[in-house]
């Protein structure tokens, strides 16, 4: 096997290949960093991402960062941290912020901003070098089952003006941030998860709606390549295919852009599924990205995946299918944007962990206490006990749970609070009735569980987690724009009529008008 550009070290080092190496991003399964992962770390490993099941808590996160680092100072230790709905570092808990949408409807940059320094200063604090965050998704479509509220809206003036202002924050802590899902995954209700989302638009069209907010891109440390399909743009998936890499230099100007481009996880169906692993990983260096994530560990063996991508791509070098030197000349900047990245990240020090969880949750409540709502008659629950319902039943593949917090936040002031175990439940006499919904306008099996729970308790109050057009339309309802922690909790409050609904009206049609 070829050694490219050379191996450091010896022993186990000698079986990589440094330069295939060096475009990898590669997951792990646990809480310690594995003994086969350190010798491609030593070799020239990329970057390695950080999945909740690997930092449950910050504490954890912060340990396994220093950890990985110790073993390669020089490592892209990166993390999918957006807050809300999608949290690696809180896993266990829930994300002190709400989500991006919540942020949007309040329509404060400052406070966005503000929002992203404290989220940069918790990373810091547990040595991430690179968030996988904002999102300037344009989410346009209230079916959509992967984005929805991670966007920080469906109008793209809105999306770039708070992606912008949290981009802003999370680089003033030093942190790295990598703009998502380029071209844009708003206007799909497909997720990618499962298959491969195909967006007819025409090309003005797109252009105005979804690629508005890319202009930041030159701003971006790294842009984050979607596995959908324009055809209005180019053939083939976004991830996958030149054309992408040729659109986002457009955008950027001369010089094109100078980031780094990374893949959407590869292990998705959306783009794997046709063609198979290891050729996706090939043809996305074809496509000109320089880190390629690999995507999660959790249900797949962590060598193994490493391996065959390493291996895909050491086979495609030596066929000449990709010539080495596009290969070495990926890896070598890689190393390079990495360095600067790790580089303004010491130039800023790191905060006190601690304080940076307090100063997040701070943020984070005022935030979601700013974005809640209510529907003018839902009123306030009565102080008996409250049978909580959950409508959802697609699973939420991004944010990796489907975990209720509703119930603990309420036990937490002092409600006597139980979740259903099955329909009729929610019937108990003498009980205050909450359901929880997502996509109760889209989802069949949704519609179906929310009317036979209806049925059961028409006086029962909604709790709606998903962007407000995809409610149902019902006399009481709250809008949470998310079921993060930090939501539930302002949710809780609007409740228990210890707040009052400050967010501005909607003027989308979902909510029930």
């Amino acid at each position: 096997m070829s050694t490219g550009s050379g191996s450091r070290g010896g022993g186990q080092a000698e079986l990589w290949d440094r330069d295939a190496l060096g475009v990898l991003l590669a997951p792990f399964t646990g809480t310690e960093v594995p003994a086969f992962l350190e010798a491609p770390l030593r070799a020239g490993l990329g970057g390695v991402i950080l999945f909740g099941h690997n930092i449950p808590d910050a504490a954890t996160c912060a340990r396994l960062a220093r950890a990985l680092h110790a073993i390669e100072p020089e490592v892209l230790v990166a993390a999918d941290e957006e807050g809300g709905d999608v949290t690696r570092l809180q896993a266990g808990v829930g994300s002190s912020l709400p989500t991006a949408w919540a942020l949007g409807e309040v329509d404060d940059p400052d406070l966005t901003r503000a929002a992203g320094r404290a989220l940069g200063d918790l990373l810091a604090a547990c040595d991430i070098d690179l968030d996988l965050a904002p999102v300037l998704d344009v989410s346009t479509d209230p079916k959509n089952p992967v984005i929805g509220t991670r966007a920080f809206g469906a109008d793209p003036d809105l999306v770039a003006r708070h992606a912008r202002a949290m981009a802003g924050g999370i680089r003033d802590a030093g942190v790295g941030v990598c703009g998502k899902h380029f071209p844009g995954h708003g206007a799909t209700h497909v997720d990618s998860h499962t298959a491969l989302p195909t967006i007819e638009l025409a090309r003005e069209q797109f252009e105005y709606e979804h690629l508005e907010p890319w202009h930041l891109a030159p701003w971006m440390d790294a842009v984050m390549t979607a596995h959908v399909q324009v055809p209005a743009l180019g053939e083939g998936p976004a991830s996958i295919s030149p054309w992408a890499r040729e659109v986002l230099d457009e955008i950027c100007g001369e010089g094109g852009f100078r980031g780094l481009l990374i893949t959407d996880a590869l292990d998705m169906a959306g783009v794997s599924g046709p063609i198979g692993y290891g050729e996706a990983v090939v043809r996305s260096v074809e496509a000109g990205a320089h880190l390629l994530c690999l995507g999660t560990s959790i249900r797949r063996d962590d060598e193994q995946m490493l391996r065959e991508a390493h291996d895909a791509l050491v086979a495609a070098a030596d066929s000449g299918r990709i010539p080495r030197d596009v290969l070495a000349r990926r890896a070598a900047e890689v190393r390079q944007r990495r360095g600067w990245i790790r580089e303004r990240r010491h130039g800023m020090g790191s905060p006190d962990l601690t304080g940076a969880l307090i100063a997040l949750e701070r943020i984070g409540s005022e935030a979601a206490a700013r974005a809640v709502r209510e529907r003018r008659s839902a009123g306030a629950l009565t102080g008996g006990p409250v049978v909580i319902a959950d409508a959802r039943r697609r699973r939420d593949h991004a944010s990796g749970s489907r975990r209720s917090v509703l119930a603990e936040v309420l036990r937490e002031r002092g409600v006597q609070a139980q979740e259903a175990g099955c329909p009729a439940d929610l019937a108990r006499p003498g009980t205050d009735a909450l359901v929880i919904t997502r996509l109760p306008r889209s989802d069949r099996e949704e519609q179906a569980r929310l009317a036979e729970l209806l049925r059961l308790r028409p006086d029962a109050i909604l709790v709606h987690v998903g962007v407000p057009d995809a409610a149902r339309r019902h006399d009481r309802y709250v809008l949470a724009h998310g079921a993060g922690r930090a939501s539930m909790v302002a949710a809780a409050e609007l409740l228990l009529g210890r707040a009052c609904s400050m967010g501005r009206p909607s003027s989308t049609g979902g909510s029930g008008r």
